[in-house]
C-alpha cells in the first residue's frame, strides 16, 4: 500500500465568547463490557495486610526478610487512576478516545478529508503481523496510511480543521469538555499477567459515571460527538475500545480494553437553542431522559452519518480485533 496525500478542509474556527446553536451537557457512563478495564495512573501500588503483619511481629517479635516474604506484599502493580472522588477514568483520558475515533473514522474523499491527525506519526507501509503497532493498523486499515500532512495549530495559521475546531488544539480552546468519569462502587482487581505485568484492573460490569458539556454546536456535530462513542441506534453505543492492553486479544485468558458508552441524560442550557429533530423538541433549559432520548440519540447519530456522507465510517473495532 502506498501512502495518500489529502488536502485537510480547514476554516476559520468559530467564536468562543458567545452562546449560539446548541449547549448543554450529556450524563454518560462507561461500562467495562465483558472484559476487565485499566486506565493508569504512572504510579505503582505497595500493599500490605496490617492485621497479619501485626500478628506476625506479635509471634517473632522482630521484622525481618522471612517475615516479609510470610506476609506475601502486593508490590509493584500499576495503580488504577485515581483522585480525591475514588477511581476514576480522566476526562483527558475520555476525550482523547472520542476525539481519536473521529480522527481515524474520517477518510479522504475526492482527495479531501476533514480532519487532521493531531498526534499520529506518518507511515509508508503497514507493519507485519506481531509488529509494534500492527493490531492497531489492522483496525484502522489504509486510513492509517493517509498522509494529512502537519496537524492544526492555531498559534501559526488562522484556519483549523472540524475535529481541532470542536475538541481545540493548541491556541484554541475546546468546545466539547469531558469531566473525569468517577467509579460507582468499583472493585480493582490486583492481577499478575504475562511477561511480570501487574496491574489494578475493573472487572467487567464496572461503571464510572461523568459529564460532557458543549457550547456552540449544530445537531450534526452533536451526532458526530456520539458517534466518537460508539453511538448509533440508541442511547446505549456497541463495544469499543478504551485503556491499557485494549488492542490485545487476551492477557493470560482475559480481555481488556472493551466498553459501552451510555448517554443518561441530555441537558440543554437556557442559553441554547432549542433542539427539534424528528416528531422531538427539546427546548432551553430542559432535558430529555427514557426512552425519548433513545430515539434522539438514534437521530442524531443518523443526522451526522448523512451530513458526512461518504466521508465518516463506521469501524467496529472490537469485532476486528476479536478476528485477529
Amino acid at each position: 500500500m502506498q501512502q495518500i496525500r489529502l488536502n485537510v478542509l480547514r476554516s476559520k474556527p468559530r467564536q468562543r465568547d458567545t452562546y449560539r446553536d446548541l449547549c448543554g451537557s450529556m450524563y454518560v457512563s462507561i461500562i467495562a463490557d465483558n472484559s476487565y478495564l485499566h486506565v493508569g495512573s504512572g504510579r505503582e501500588k505497595f500493599e500490605v495486610d496490617l492485621k497479619k503483619l501485626k500478628e506476625i511481629y506479635a509471634r517473632r517479635k522482630r521484622i525481618d526478610a522471612s517475615v516479609l516474604k510470610e506476609l506475601q506484599l502486593k508490590t509493584g502493580y500499576s495503580e488504577f487512576a485515581s483522585t480525591t472522588m475514588g477511581t476514576v477514568i480522566p476526562g483527558s483520558s475520555v476525550k482523547g478516545n472520542v476525539r481519536a475515533r473521529l480522527e481515524l473514522s474520517f477518510h479522504g474523499f475526492n482527495g479531501n478529508v476533514r480532519s487532521c491527525f493531531l498526534k499520529a506519526s506518518r507511515l509508508t507501509k503497514l507493519a507485519g503481523e506481531g509488529e509494534s503497532g500492527w493490531r492497531h493498523q489492522r483496525v484502522w486499515g489504509e486510513t492509517i496510511l493517509e498522509d494529512r500532512g502537519f496537524p492544526c495549530d492555531y498559534t501559526k495559521m488562522d484556519n483549523v480543521c472540524l475535529i481541532c475546531d470542536l475538541f481545540g488544539t493548541a491556541g484554541l480552546k475546546s468546545l466539547i469538555e469531558f469531566s473525569d468519569f468517577i467509579g460507582l462502587n468499583v472493585r480493582l482487581e490486583a492481577l499478575d499477567l504475562p511477561y511480570g505485568m501487574k496491574v489494578y484492573a475493573a472487572p467487567q460490569g464496572s461503571e464510572f459515571s461523568g459529564e460532557i458539556s458543549f457550547i456552540n454546536l449544530k445537531d450534526y456535530e452533536l451526532g458526530l460527538l456520539l458517534l466518537g462513542m460508539g453511538i448509533v441506534n440508541g442511547s446505549t453505543g456497541r463495544s469499543v475500545i478504551l485503556g491499557r492492553f485494549k488492542y490485545r486479544k487476551l492477557m493470560d485468558n482475559k480481555k481488556f480494553g472493551r466498553v459501552k458508552y451510555k448517554i443518561n441524560k441530555i441537558n440543554l442550557s437556557k442559553f441554547s437553542d432549542k433542539l427539534a429533530i424528528g416528531n422531538l423538541t427539546i427546548n432551553p433549559g430542559s432535558s430529555i431522559e427514557g426512552e425519548k432520548l433513545n430515539t434522539i440519540c438514534r437521530e442524531l447519530a443518523n443526522l451526522s452519518l448523512k451530513h458526512f456522507q461518504n466521508e465518516l465510517r463506521i469501524v467496529d473495532e472490537v469485532g476486528i480485533l476479536e478476528k485477529l
